[in-house]
């Protein structure tokens, strides 16, 4: 058997030889097939996980509660309306009458200039609670976050963003010193760890963080909020809250039927809703490509099959006529095509892998080959290798070696 094997691919080397250009042909069918349904998979996957990562980012299981109408444009806020019917008691009954809910931080935020010395540069003050380094998942790289007394008694304090930072400071420690926020005196007590942006589309480390009292007291003199966030105990709960959170405030503000919201309560998957459907598109297109790849190179075995059997049916014929058994020449073409596709899988699988690595390092996506889509996509291309062979195999074996001597 051993030996039968042997001269078998024996032949199958000298047929890829004599036939280089057919059978590179059909070995690059499979070839792209393969690199399609592992490169496609690999990126979908990757897309996904910082997908993930982008919504751990923004804070575990979290809803936020805008003032006025906001729309999102590919994954950035976009104010339609504003409203100053957003009050620290909403924040209150939300704690108090919506289920699943965990914590609830009000907040203001507000646009200024912020100088120091003849440096100027504009952020964002965000006022809000000390929970809330914990709430969005960021840390304090020096100094500290305020405590509850800074917090109750609403002091002139600030914690700085990253780059904030570095624009006012340069390669200074800022802790202890001041700045001034419009015309107030803030002391630094604390910077911020390097953040990025969010995937609600706001700079993280172009925010300055101060008490909530301070921001509303101090700096802007209102008794409106225009932001809270509300955490949520788990993932699949976030539907259902948003959903009473949206009753209580309508009822809250006295809004009647028909009559539009006057605040937005968004959750990460509506930051993500065109992220997510592009990744779907995008999958759905890849697993398009592939399968027409894949059926490409099926046919490209089919055809080379059937033109190598027309040109060697004297060859058939003799091996035949010498003793050879339907089986073997059944097995001979078998073979042959699944060598085609083996061929094909492999130098799939290595581009494949080899472009996905170099996607993932070029545009810095999380890596997420998975190595059992590699192996079955290799394996999806040895059987369309044996079933585009069956045809061509099975038409080869029943050549009878009268007629194919005739021919010749």
């Amino acid at each position: 058997m051993m030996h039968k094997l042997f001269l078998i691919f024996a032949v199958i080397i000298r047929i890829f030889r004599e036939y280089r250009l057919r059978s590179a042909l059909s070995v690059l069918g499979v070839a792209f097939g393969t690199f399609a349904l592992i490169t496609m998979i690999s990126i979908s996957n990757s897309m996904k996980e910082k997908s993930r990562l982008e919504v751990e980012k923004f804070g575990k299981n979290l809803v936020v509660v805008k003032s006025g109408k906001v729309r999102v444009f590919r994954r950035r806020e976009r104010s339609i309306t504003t409203a100053k019917t957003l009050k620290l008691s909403d924040a209150y009954f939300i704690k108090q009458q919506v289920d699943h809910v965990v914590k609830v931080l009000p907040s203001f935020q507000i646009a200024y200039p912020v100088r120091r010395g003849g440096t100027t540069v504009f952020s964002t003050i965000i006022g809000v609670g000390r929970e809330y380094p914990e709430l969005r998942n960021i840390n304090v790289e020096k100094g500290r976050f305020y405590t509850e007394d800074e917090e109750k008694t609403g002091q002139k304090v600030i914690v700085l963003g990253y780059k904030v930072a570095k624009d006012l400071f340069k390669n200074e420690d800022p802790i202890g010193k001041t700045i001034l926020i419009f015309r107030v005196p803030c002391k630094i007590i604390g910077v911020m760890e390097e953040k990025g942006v969010d995937i609600s589309g706001e700079d993280q480390d172009s925010l300055i963080y101060t008490p909530l009292k301070t921001a509303m007291r101090r700096l802007a003199n209102v008794d409106y909020i225009n932001t809270i966030y509300v955490q949520v105990d788990n993932r699949e709960n976030i539907p259902y809250v948003k959903k009473k959170i949206r009753q209580l405030l309508r009822k809250r503000h006295h809004i009647k039927k028909g009559e539009k919201d006057d605040f937005t309560v968004l959750s990460p998957d509506d930051y993500l809703r065109m992220e997510k459907e592009a990744i779907h598109i995008f999958s759905v297109l890849g697993g398009v490509s592939a399968t027409i790849s894949f059926l490409i190179g099926g046919i490209g075995i089919l055809s080379i099959m059937i033109l190598i059997i027309n040109e060697r049916t004297e060859e058939i014929g003799i091996r035949r006529a010498v003793g050879a058994k339907k089986t073997d020449i059944l097995l001979q073409f078998v073979l042959e095509s699944s060598f085609i596709s083996i061929a094909g899988g492999f130098f799939g699988v290595v581009m494949g892998v080899f472009v996905s690595e170099l996607i993932f390092l070029l545009f810095d996506l999380p890596k997420t080959l998975n190595l059992h889509w590699v192996v079955l996509s290799f394996f999806l291309s040895v059987i369309v290798g044996i079933l585009a062979g069956i045809y061509p195999a099975h038409k080869a074996s029943n050549i009878r070696p009268v007629e194919a001597l005739r021919r010749s």
